[in-house]
């Protein structure tokens, strides 16, 4: 009786390792599609807008006013579109934004 103990104890304990690999599989599967949908989120937020941004789409980015508009522009290093007055490069825009903040 000894030996069919010791085949039915292997057995739980394989069960049980089996088990943990799929709870450890479906968790990866859980957070693979949450940062799947994360991005998703974040591609359709930073692409929405056109690839040169105006002072109004800084206002509505910004959620300020238009004299922010006018300080934030002229911080050095924020990134300006050098052919016409008042446009901005859009993923220079997310990245400055991205670098620039805590």
């Amino acid at each position: 009786m000894g030996k069919k103990d010791d085949t039915n104890q292997v057995n739980i304990e394989v069960k049980i390792a089996e088990l943990e690999l799929e709870l450890v599989k479906l968790k990866i599967e859980q957070v693979a599609e949450e940062a799947f949908l994360q991005g998703v989120e974040y591609g359709k937020q930073q692409h929405k807008w056109p690839p040169v941004l105006t002072n109004s789409d800084l206002k509505e980015i910004f959620q300020c006013s238009g004299s922010v508009v006018h300080r934030l522009k002229n911080i050095s290093g924020f990134p300006s579109f050098p052919y016409i007055q008042g446009r901005y490069p859009r993923d220079e825009v997310f990245e400055w934004i991205k670098n620039n903040s805590k």
